[in-house]
């Protein structure tokens, strides 16, 4: 069944990575349909850690997720090529993949301070800055390489020692063709799917469906809480105290209109620029023009139509 695959790209032992290694695990990470990831510490050098993502292979486990023994290890050997490939100081490093007999393990860099869930509800206007030119960053050189994340969201985002973001777990991540430009869908977490997706288009452009999930995760820094699967993200826009800055890149990455939604380039490009005099007063002409567009929509949902004269027929004599 192997033998279709090239797994030359992993390591194959006939142990437990952890007995193979020596290394023990100190702590559960986080948990998911496919497995676990642990932080695993060397047994006599306490400072080498490891960040292990573990991935059964057990039959009832495959079973569970409807996958047969040489779907998951393709998914496996596609998630750590595309990761081992990628340099870049946003983007997590040393991904290695070691495949065991009752396991798949993805080896990579520790960070030791988490996700960014964990910041959501300490995050001053500087930070938010921060993190999201990382992030913008990181997605905007994994799209330069063709390659489409498919899961960007908070639990994702892991940030490192020196406090800055991470972008990790590329299980959901795939290559695209030199000039292809559709799929059919794009994306796993509910909260992060693109509008196009959630009603069911014929195709969409994976590229912008990663725009609008850095969208929601930059709404999530701003708001300090996690998405809502349903939020009327138009709405919220305007009726939120925000920076300028932050409402400018919101309102161009949660544009339910694909062909108006910013690419990771644009975004990156409009950050280089964005305070330049040029670039001041086209946002506000853009937030006074949506402010106008949003107040007409509302104004005319609470305006109740005439009532409708009723007709009397005249008798004749």
């Amino acid at each position: 069944m192997d033998a279709k695959l090239d797994t030359s790209i992993a390591l194959r032992i006939q142990a437990d990575y952890f007995d193979f290694f020596d290394m023990s695990i100190q702590k559960v990470l986080g948990e998911g349909r496919s497995g676990d990831v642990v932080l695993a510490v060397n047994n006599n050098y306490p400072d080498i850690t490891r960040a292990v993502k573990r991935i059964s292979l057990k039959e009832e486990d495959l079973k569970y997720r409807n996958l047969t023994h040489e779907k998951a290890l393709k998914r496996f050997l596609n998630e750590v090529n595309i990761a081992r490939d990628l340099v870049h100081p946003n983007i997590i490093s040393d991904t290695s993949g070691i495949i065991c007999p009752n396991y798949l393990a993805i080896a990579m860099d520790y960070c030791s301070n988490g996700t960014l869930v964990n910041y959501l509800k300490h995050m001053d206007l500087k930070s938010i800055d921060r993190f999201f030119t990382g992030l913008v960053s990181a997605v905007e050189y994994v799209h330069s390489r063709r390659i489409v994340h498919g899961d960007i969201k908070l639990q994702n985002i892991f940030v490192n020692e020196s406090k800055e973001p991470v972008l990790g777990d590329f299980g959901m991540s795939f290559k695209m063709a030199e000039y292809a430009r559709y799929v059919k869908t794009a994306g796993a977490t509910m909260g992060y799917f693109a509008p196009e997706v959630l009603k069911k288009a014929e195709s969409v452009d994976p590229f912008k469906c990663d725009s609008y999930a850095v969208g929601v995760v930059l709404r999530c820094m701003v708001q300090g809480r996690r998405p809502e699967y349903d939020s009327n993200y138009s709405r919220e826009l305007y009726t939120t105290k925000m920076d300028d800055k932050h409402r400018f890149f919101l309102i161009m990455l949660l544009n339910k209109n694909p062909f108006k939604r910013f690419a990771m380039s644009q975004v990156q490009q409009t950050l280089s620029e964005f305070n330049t005099e040029r670039y001041a007063e086209e946002v506000a002409v853009l937030l006074s023009k949506e402010q106008r567009c949003l107040g007409d929509i509302s104004n005319s949902a609470e305006r109740k139509p005439p009532a409708k004269k009723a007709r009397h027929s005249s008798s004749s004599s």
